[in-house]
């Protein structure tokens, strides 16, 4: 039997005259990537508010820690001690507070304070909560700045911040996934401005969830509702609230949280009122107003 012969093909003697490039088949191949990318993109858009807060908290607290790293540098000014003895009193509470809200696996709070005037407080992805000095020079006890930490800690449990930045959040997060740098760039421009943020509102009914869980763990760490009456008589009310604050419109009036609270903290058998704890020192030693951010 005739072995078989073994020679190299030579090459086809029209292979300079085709067509076919050799980087057509790698651009083709980009701009199906491209063109995926975009559709998945307008699909996240159009469906962002339903999908955005069923997206995995996971990417949110990636994303968080890429745009808000600034926020983990040390601080060098002369309150340096002062203004971490403030975040970790801050931290400490907001953890006593979440062990009685059941949060999901893998959903950490992360509370910082911020020097502004403001008389407020917001979440923002990733667990993030800010709070104003201009609260916290308010807040007279213990059980106010809990209720505080809880109703805010309730918008990130029932994921409303997701689902209130709907169609930016969705695409950041869905970008975070595929471009992790790209997506913290975008990220920057859309959270770049905390006061922006603060004045963000919510649906009625997200406030109402967030202060009835404010009033479940209230009662579960002190036994009263009192600190939850309290935070809603301090915070300021959407008559007095200058233009574009729309946070302030969305929030019920205070005579409605109060009757809403007395109802639900009679149906729980919690007293309106109880035993008060003084804020730590620290806490109530803030800058002056108006001083510079350290």
């Amino acid at each position: 039997m005739t072995p078989p012969r073994l020679e190299n093909r030579l090459p086809p003697e029209d292979l300079l005259e085709r067509d076919d490039h050799p980087l057509r088949e790698l651009a083709w191949l980009a701009g199906a990537s491209l063109a995926l990318l975009a559709v998945l993109v307008l699909v996240t858009g159009l469906s962002a508010r339903w999908l955005a807060p069923r997206l995995p908290f996971k990417y949110e607290v990636a994303l968080a820690e890429r745009v808000f790293d600034d926020e983990k540098a040390v601080v060098t000014s002369a309150d340096a001690a002062a203004a971490r003895a403030r975040r970790a009193a801050l931290q400490a509470l907001a953890d006593r507070v979440a062990a009685v809200m059941a949060l999901p696996p893998g959903m950490p709070v992360v509370v910082s304070d911020d020097p502004s005037d403001l008389v407020n407080a917001y979440a923002t992805v990733g667990g993030r909560i800010h709070v104003f000095h201009g609260l916290l020079r308010k807040l007279d006890s213990e059980q106010a700045l809990a209720a505080l930490l809880a109703h805010e800690i309730a918008h990130v449990k029932h994921r409303h911040v997701a689902a209130n930045m709907g169609h930016g959040l969705a695409v950041m997060l869905v970008l975070s996934v595929v471009m992790p740098e790209g997506a913290a760039q975008a990220a920057q421009g859309l959270l770049s401005s905390a006061a922006q943020l603060a004045l963000l509102g919510y649906s009625r009914d997200a406030e109402r969830q967030a202060d009835s869980e404010a009033l479940a763990a209230s009662v579960a760490l002190y036994g009263h509702a009192g600190g939850v009456a309290t935070l809603f008589k301090v915070m300021p009310q959407a008559e007095d609230a200058p233009a574009g604050t729309a946070w302030l419109r969305s929030h019920p009036d205070t005579v409605e949280r109060l009757a809403a609270l007395r109802a639900a903290a009679a149906a729980k058998g919690a007293a309106m009122e109880g035993a008060v704890t003084a804020l730590p020192g620290v806490l109530k030693a803030l800058p002056a107003a108006g001083a510079p951010k350290s």
